[in-house]
């Protein structure tokens, strides 16, 4: 009901009263008008009504006392006083019994409960929608520390929660422990758990410090449970892609190291072999050539038979370096016979150069495919090269086996063993070219390389290779042949 309407109501009734030539009683004008306007839906009208009322009452009080002589009030003007302060005790009563006498006023009570409830939740809703958004906003941050961005993380949980005031929150990641100021464990607790790719494991945690009402989990809603779960996807997603990152920069500085060793090797290869061509072929070739000419000089048959017979000498000489020139850059027993002969020719040699006592346990009928064997192959060489230059082993032993569909080559050493995490950061850096190159001819053939070693107690290296499954023409014929 408006302010005009009320006040043209007040001003009739207060008319009527003054002209009224029955002298009506103030109760019948004031107090039906009164009734019926606490029945509206409208509450503030009964109070207008009787503050409209009382006012032209007192004005009409004020005028007729100052037009007339002094003296005692009449009694109207003390019924008007009355009446005015009857208007108020009515209110007062009618709004004590409002719901019982005007049940209409009451339609508006659920519609103001449900409002209230709906701007509670949409509040809520908004709170939970920007702790998500800032929380995405931190997370497309790949510069910032993890630390860093897990702090600011936490700082902007207990507000999104129902009751902030209530609020502590904290968030673990491996070694990574970041939580509000007034964490502490408690029986009202929230809890959302990630694994990363790397196996590494976090936890997001809500408290509440106090008791507060139930709701659909203990006393967090379910829109929270639905809040913590999609935070601790984003963490997990955040937290994948930054190791993907620093693995993916890690094996670009390995690849770029290695490229950069691997032509420092082939030049030191190439310059090796030159020197060896040079120093040893091409010395015995001259020698030969001198001996040639001595001949064609000399007609004395005893100097002819011993020309020729250094001739022959410094020819086989010449021959066996050669071999084994070819055997160390490639072994002909790898090609024609296979890979464990050819690992049992190599130990054997190597272990006699160095005084090793050897052990190989080799599984004879192994036969992988060619560019399996070679790599294994070529990473025994770096392993045994390794030992022989550092370890100061006594005791070498090497195993090939096949697991399932896996080639297997373990080599141990009783050495003084190594730093393994060290050398490997200064192979990273370019300062080592062994661990490295195991390393990438290894990882070309999805397999993995594992080293085990402490100083003093010796080493162990563990390649394992997948093996590329036999060809369904040559598991036919196979099973034809026996």
């Amino acid at each position: 009901m408006t302010l005009s309407v009320i006040v043209g109501i007040t001003g009739a009734v207060f008319i009527l009263d003054i002209l009224s030539p029955l002298q009506l009683p103030w109760a019948t004008l004031y107090l039906v008008p009164l009734a019926l306007m606490s029945a509206v839906p409208n509450r503030n009208a009964p109070v207008l009504f009787a503050a409209c009322t009382t006012g032209l009452v007192l004005i009409s009080y004020v005028l007729t006392f100052a037009g007339r002589a002094a003296g005692p009030p009449h009694f109207g003007e003390r019924n008007s006083l009355f009446a005015a302060a009857a208007i108020w005790t009515a209110l007062l009563l009618l709004q004590v019994f409002q719901r019982d006498l005007f049940p209409l006023a009451q339609a508006e009570t659920p519609d103001e409960e449900e409002q209230r409830r709906l701007r509670h939740l949409f509040g809520e809703r908004v709170k939970e929608l920007t702790a998500l958004h800032r929380t995405v906003r931190l997370l497309q941050d790949s510069a910032k520390p993890v630390d860093d961005v897990l702090s600011q993380i936490v700082a902007l949980l207990p507000p999104a929660w129902q009751y902030p005031d209530n609020t502590a929150a904290r968030i673990q990641f491996g070694d990574i422990i970041v939580a509000t100021p007034s964490f502490a464990e408690s029986p009202w607790k929230q809890t959302a758990a990630w694994v990363t790719t790397d196996g590494s494991k976090g936890t997001i945690e809500v408290i509440y410090r106090d008791a507060r009402p139930r709701e659909t989990e203990g006393p967090f809603l379910a829109e929270e449970r639905d809040l913590i779960n999609s935070l601790a996807d984003s963490l997990s997603s955040y937290l994948n892609r930054r190791h993907a990152e620093q693995a993916l920069h890690a094996a670009n500085e390995r690849l770029q190291a290695l490229s950069q060793q691997l032509m420092d090797v082939q030049e030191n290869e190439r310059r090796r072999l030159a020197l060896d061509l040079h120093d040893e072929i091409g010395q015995s070739l001259t020698v030969v050539k001198m001996n040639l000419q001595r001949l064609q000089r000399t007609d004395n048959a005893s100097d002819i038979a011993v020309l020729l017979k250094d001739c022959s000498t410094v020819i086989d000489q010449t021959l066996q370096y050669a071999r084994n020139l070819s055997l160390e850059l490639r072994p002909s027993l790898l090609d024609d016979l296979g890979l464990v002969p050819a690992v049992r020719w190599y130990l054997s040699r190597q272990a006699e150069r160095a005084g090793w006592k050897l052990q190989v346990q080799a599984d004879e009928a192994l036969s992988p495919p060619q560019h399996v064997a070679v790599a294994c192959f070529r990473v025994l060489q770096e392993a045994v090269t390794n030992i022989m230059r550092h370890s100061k082993a006594t005791v070498v032993t090497v195993s090939l086996s096949q697991q399932k569909r896996d080639l297997l080559l373990v080599i141990h050493d009783d050495g003084i063993g190594f730093d393994v995490g060290r050398t490997f950061d200064d192979a990273t850096s370019g300062h080592s070219m062994g661990l490295l190159g195991m390393q990438e001819r290894v990882r070309v053939l999805n397999g993995t390389l594992s080293i085990d070693s402490h100083p003093g107690q010796g080493s162990e290296v563990r390649i394992r290779i997948p093996l590329p499954p036999i060809p369904s023409s040559n598991r036919t014929e196979a099973s034809q042949s026996l």
